[in-house]
């Protein structure tokens, strides 16, 4: 009997369970209903602008390495050992200024001996010349013979053929004592000094020892020496113009291709270019790091307000119109401006997309244009 009272009771538990488990379920219905249709029926709001082509500035961007317009290493012209040097690295020098000099004992004797013997030969022309003119009244009258009157004519000829020998000769010491004073070729600065003073240096290659004494650069006038990948060759051309940008500069510098090489280095694919520039008190040094932007032809690029992008980072998207629905796609997009980007992928020139809503649209929203 307790058995089934029992069992009796776990019956009734259960039912009486059932029944209100149930009755949640059988109310949630309709309101699933109600919101699946209310989704359904939502209309957004919509401005829409269509994507368009318009002709945009192209830059091609180039790194270089600026170089003066002249560097000369500037070695003696006279042997001998390096007496005084003038300049230091850093001098501003201008043509024909002195930048340093050989000892010039052995030239000053060299002169001195040159005019010495010029004087004997001037001394032997003129000792020659008073023979032919004491010859030749006395040879129309017969009082030599012809003979000794061509001697001393031909004794003339030669003593002022010697004398012109000596009169170069003198020419040549003054020549070689002058050099002995190293000038600057042109107007530049002094950007490396190799010696000291009492080092000998040879006017010819002897294979030894330095060459030169110091570095002067015309450095008034610069260049910046630019590479670009062979494949930007078709986008090149002589006098294109363009600025460029140096480390601890703000401002640009105008320039334009002066020289484009025609050969393409086989090892890095690179063309070298070259773009000139005036420099005041060599402001620009050479060896310093330059970057390039030289305008080229204009393009066509696809233009979008930057309104109607959306998303952040590389993650950028637009809201596609299609069919009275906003479709999401995705776009890569660059800055024009502060209101305009330019497509890069994602889109062609005609498509609608969604420029504002009335509210946050998702991919498959309804949409229709805002009445004007």
């Amino acid at each position: 009997m307790r058995i089934c009272a029992t069992l009796s009771l776990c019956a009734v538990f259960v039912l009486v369970s059932g029944c209100r488990d149930a009755e949640p379920e059988g109310q949630a219905v309709p309101a699933a209903a109600g919101v699946t249709a209310e989704v359904e029926t939502r209309v957004v709001q919509v401005e829409t602008v269509s994507a368009e082509t318009v002709m945009r500035d192209d830059y091609l961007i180039a790194s270089g390495t600026i170089a003066a317009k002249q560097t000369s290493n500037i070695g003696a012209l006279a042997e001998g050992v390096v007496e005084q040097i003038f300049v230091r690295v850093g001098d501003r020098v201008r043509k024909g200024d002195p930048l340093f000099r050989t000892r010039q004992v052995d030239y000053q004797r060299s002169l001195v001996e040159a005019e010495a013997m010029r004087d004997v030969a001037l001394a032997e022309v003129r000792r020659a010349q008073t023979l032919v003119d004491r010859y030749t009244p006395l040879e129309t009258k017969g009082v030599i013979s012809g003979v000794v009157f061509d001697n001393a004519k031909t004794a003339l000829e030669v003593a002022g053929a010697n004398l012109r020998l000596r009169e170069t000769e003198v020419e040549t010491a003054k020549q070689a004592l002058g050099d002995t004073t190293v000038r600057a070729p042109f107007d530049g600065a002094i950007t490396a000094r190799y010696i000291d003073e009492g080092v000998f240096m040879a006017n010819r290659f002897s294979g030894m020892g330095n060459s030169a004494v110091v570095q002067v650069q015309e450095c008034g006038i610069a260049a910046a020496i630019l590479f670009a990948p062979e494949s930007e060759l078709a986008r090149l051309r002589l006098d294109l113009k363009g600025h460029l940008y140096f480390d601890g500069r703000s401002d640009p510098i105008e320039s334009q291709i002066l020289i484009l090489n025609d050969r393409v280095d086989p090892t890095s694919r690179m063309v070298e270019f070259r773009m000139a520039f005036a420099n005041p008190d060599c402001a620009v040094k050479a060896g310093q790091s330059v970057r390039a932007e030289v305008k080229v032809d204009p393009r066509s690029a696809t233009v979008l307000p930057r309104r109607a992008i959306q998303g952040a980072g590389e993650d950028r998207y637009v809201y596609l119109v299609t069919n009275a629905q906003a479709k999401r796609r995705p776009v890569k997009i660059t800055d024009i401006d502060a209101d305009r980007v330019e497509i890069l992928d994602g889109l062609t020139i005609g498509e609608t997309v969604v420029l504002t809503a009335s509210e946050p649209l998702y991919d498959g929203v309804r949409i229709e244009l805002t009445p004007s």
